[in-house]
C-alpha cells in the first residue's frame, strides 16, 4: 500500500508506521506490527503493509480509534521520561498505578502518554522494574537488552552446597536455551532458606529458576537489583517508584548502543562470504 505523501514542504518527511507510533508512545515497534498483521491498524481506512510510511496528513486508526500524533516542527518536543519501580514479587505490573503514585512529585503531566516496561520481568519475580513514555527509547534500548549484565538475588530453599554453586557458575545451557552465568555468590541463612546473588547476560530469570529446580531446588523468590548501570538502591522502597537519574539513562543508553552496534556488526561479518 502506497500512503500519499503530504503536500508541504514544511511538513516533516515520511516515517515508516512503526517507528512513527513507538517515538509517539503508543506502542511498541512489535505491538505496532503485531496491529497492522491483525488488521486493527489502519491508515486512511486502509491497513497498511508493515513498510508503509506515514505523511504528516495520514489519518491513523486503531481498532477503529483514531490516534493523534503531533508531528508539528514548531512544537516543542515532549522530554521522554524512564522511571524505576521496585515492584514486589507475584504483584501484578500495573504501569498506571506506578505512574500514579509519583505523578504530583514529579509533575507529570494528567495527559501523559501510554507508558511502556522495558524488559519486564514474570509476574512471579520482582525487583526492579524501568517504564518509559517513550517507544522510541524503549526499543532503543531493548535492541541491546541481551547484551546488558543483570544481577537477582534469589531466595533458595533446600541444600544450596559449595559444588551446586560451582556447577551453576559453568552452566552454558538450560532446555536448549544458552546461559551465561559471569558470578555466583551464595549466603547460608537460617534452616532451609538461603540466598544467592547472581550475574547473568542474556539469560531469561526463568531459565535461573528452572536450572535450580532440576537440582532439588525451590527458588522460592527471585529479584533483580540490577539492570545494566541502573541498580535498585535502598532509596526505592518495595512497591515505590521514582525517576531515573540523567546520569543514569545516559550510561544505559550507551551500554544498549554500543551493544546493538557489536551484535550488528558480527552479523555482518557472518554474512560475508
Amino acid at each position: 500500500m502506497a500512503v500519499r505523501r503530504a503536500s508541504s514542504r514544511d511538513e516533516p518527511e515520511p516515517e515508516r508506521v512503526q517507528k512513527r507510533l513507538a517515538a509517539a508512545g503508543i506502542g511498541s515497534r512489535r505491538e505496532v506490527e503485531r496491529w497492522i498483521r491483525e488488521g486493527r491498524l489502519k491508515v486512511n481506512g486502509v491497513v497498511p503493509s508493515l513498510g508503509a510510511k506515514l505523511g504528516a496528513r495520514d489519518r491513523i486508526t486503531i481498532d477503529d480509534r483514531p490516534v493523534r500524533l503531533h508531528a508539528s516542527r514548531d512544537a516543542k518536543p515532549r522530554d521522554s521520561r524512564v522511571l524505576k519501580l521496585n515492584r514486589s514479587p507475584g504483584e501484578r505490573l500495573d504501569l498506571k498505578a506506578a505512574v500514579a503514585r509519583v505523578a504530583a512529585a514529579l509533575e507529570l503531566p494528567r495527559a501523559a502518554g501510554r507508558w511502556l516496561a522495558i524488559q519486564p520481568l514474570p509476574p512471579v519475580d520482582g525487583g526492579l522494574e524501568l517504564i518509559t513514555d517513550d517507544g522510541a527509547l524503549a526499543h532503543r534500548i531493548s535492541r541491546g537488552v541481551h547484551a546488558l549484565t543483570m544481577d537477582y538475588v534469589l531466595r533458595m530453599r533446600g541444600e544450596l552446597s559449595a559444588a551446586a554453586v560451582e556447577a551453576f557458575r559453568e552452566v552454558a545451557e538450560c532446555e536448549g536455551e544458552p546461559m551465561r552465568i559471569l558470578a555466583a555468590e551464595a549466603q547460608q541463612g537460617a534452616g532451609t532458606n538461603h540466598w544467592l546473588k547472581v550475574t547473568v547476560r542474556g539469560t531469561r530469570p526463568a531459565l535461573v529458576r528452572h536450572w535450580w529446580s532440576a537440582q532439588g531446588l525451590v527458588v522460592s523468590r527471585l529479584m533483580r537489583v540490577r539492570f545494566g548501570p541502573v541498580l535498585l538502591g535502598r532509596d526505592l522502597p518495595r512497591g515505590r517508584a521514582g525517576a531515573m537519574t540523567a546520569g543514569e539513562r545516559q550510561a544505559l543508553l550507551t551500554e544498549a548502543d554500543a551493544a546493538a552496534l557489536s551484535a550488528g556488526s558480527v552479523r555482518s561479518a557472518r554474512a560475508v562470504p
